[in-house]
């Protein structure tokens, strides 16, 4: 086969890898995500290990799922939020998880990042915490150019709320109103 009969061959892979990414959609199921290379750090007895991780994972409560480089820049881009649901709800309430895309993470800044996700750990160690080696998730759920992205999922794994970017103050509030009319089904 020839370059130029390649090609084609290439941008038709290109194009369908795109349509397979499944933007979460209100009100639609969220496309499943799985990350087995990695995945959700735990702690047990003072000893860090890991174990695969699934998007499926929180279903039976309302679900926040926050995910986001390992930059300095889009660390605090949902914190205002996050900060909101602790004062807003009881824990164990609602399932609140973390995805660090470590793609994202500058050249030498992994073993950092590391350090302070395992602190964050010791802090908050009911604290669902994602390590996304390969940034599937900006794939899967099409995050765009940014890489971020706050989704809210019912207790059965609907999408109810899907952001971007950091939310404002109005729609940190209808968001935890529409958390708390879903907790209450």
């Amino acid at each position: 086969m020839s370059f130029s009969q390649l090609i084609p061959s290439f941008l038709l892979i290109l194009v369908c890898t795109k349509a397979l990414a499944g933007v979460p959609t209100i009100d639609a199921p969220l496309p499943p995500l799985a990350i087995t290379e990695r995945g959700e750090l735990t702690l047990t007895d003072d000893e860090f290990s890991f174990i695969p991780w699934s998007s499926e994972a929180g279903l039976g409560k309302v679900h926040v799922i926050q995910y986001f480089g390992a930059t300095i820049e889009h660390k605090d881009t949902f914190k205002p939020f996050t900060d909101l649901l602790q004062s807003s709800f009881e824990p164990g309430a609602i399932n609140v998880t973390t995805v660090l895309n470590m793609d994202a993470a500058m050249w030498g800044t992994a073993g950092f990042v590391m350090s302070e996700l395992k602190k964050n750990k010791r802090m908050l160690p009911l604290a669902i915490m994602v390590v996304d080696d390969n940034g599937s998730g900006v794939i899967e759920w099409d995050l765009g150019k940014a890489g971020t992205g706050l989704i809210v999922l019912d207790d059965k794994g609907i999408v109810k709320y899907f952001s971007r970017q950091a939310l404002s103050e109005a729609e940190m509030a209808s968001t935890v109103e529409l958390m708390r009319v879903n907790i209450k089904r």
